[in-house]
């Protein structure tokens, strides 16, 4: 069994981690001749807003005409998600040096998790038995990385609509397409590396690659070998990403966002349905993906602040300028 999970480590190692933050370093919409700078998970914030025009007290300065502003349409939605699922997928094949060691310190401790995750499985379910409010809060959290995720994503737009908020139909749309690229990554990865659920066998840990997650096809196979990476814990920590960047000007979102996902992550060792290490690349994995379409929207759709002097009185106008 230590042989198994020693190859399954080294599988991991070298193939598929390189995804976990693939939102590191990767720029989207870059214009040829003014090209964005590079994205990175260390950032806080989208590109910075060109410099107000300096004013003069003799010269006065027509501020642009903004355009009417970028609204969201079917094409831009379906343009955007595109254009991020193409960086997904290609991260791989540039990845910086500068990547290397978060990507190795992620994989590191993945692997030291496997080693470990029936023993840590063992210990969660104690526990978990053993105080009644874990067996009470475990099933509600849990439902934040599926419907309750989905929920909240639509409780954005239906306030936005009413509201006419902005900000909030951005959150939600944001929220979504984040959520639908982590479904589609986490699909394939699952299928990749066929991990059997650990309420298969008593809690035995098997790696399958692609033939076990076919399988499931099979009478009675439904969701056995679909278990690596975990799937609540990158929709929970997809919505969250999203969330605390639309709202990090507040103190309390992004904690909130990202405490409500961490206990998605472990409810899914205290309900029995996944191992540590599942939850923690899902995690990682939905993290940036969250960041990756949130930056990309910014630089894509950027909003110019401007100032100029017009008729003897101080003007201000806001550009919204597109990639």
């Amino acid at each position: 069994m230590k042989k198994q999970k020693s190859r399954a480590a080294a599988f991991l190692l070298l193939f598929i981690l390189p995804l976990s933050l693939f939102a590191q370093g990767v720029a989207s919409g870059e214009a040829k001749n003014n090209p964005a700078p590079p994205f990175s998970l260390s950032d806080r914030s989208g590109p910075a807003a060109p410099a107000i025009f300096g004013l003069a007290e003799s010269q006065e300065i027509s501020p642009p005409t903004p355009p009417a502003p970028e609204h969201f349409t079917f094409k831009s939605i379906t343009g955007d998600f595109l254009k991020d699922a193409g960086e997904i997928w290609t991260y791989p094949l540039h990845i910086r040096t500068r990547d290397i060691l978060p990507i190795a310190g992620v994989a590191v401790l993945t692997g030291i998790l496997i080693g470990n995750d029936e023993s840590i499985r063992r210990n969660m379910l104690n526990y978990r038995m053993s105080h009644a409010w874990v067996k009470a809060v475990s099933p509600v959290l849990t439902e934040m990385g599926n419907f309750g995720a989905m929920g909240t994503a639509a409780a954005f737009l239906f306030y936005g609509l009413i509201a006419k908020d902005d900000k909030s139909v951005e959150t939600a749309v944001l929220a979504t397409s984040a959520m639908l690229q982590s479904a589609i990554l986490i699909t394939f990865l699952k299928g990749m590396f066929g991990r059997q659920r650990p309420y298969w066998d008593n809690g035995v840990d098997r790696w399958s690659g692609p033939v076990g997650f076919f399988s499931r096809l099979e009478a009675g196979q439904t969701g056995r070998y679909d278990s690596f990476p975990g799937g609540h814990s990158i929709t929970a920590f997809s919505l969250a990403s999203v969330v605390a960047m639309q709202y990090q000007e507040s103190v309390w979102v992004p904690i909130l966002a990202y405490t409500t996902a961490t206990g998605v992550a472990l409810s899914r060792v205290t309900e029995g349905k996944h191992w540590l290490s599942d939850c923690l690349v899902g995690s990682v994995l939905g993290y940036a993906v969250g960041r990756m379409v949130v930056l990309n929207h910014r630089s894509r759709y950027h909003i110019i602040p401007t100032a100029g002097v017009v008729n003897g009185s101080l003007s201000f106008a806001l550009t919204v300028s597109t990639r």
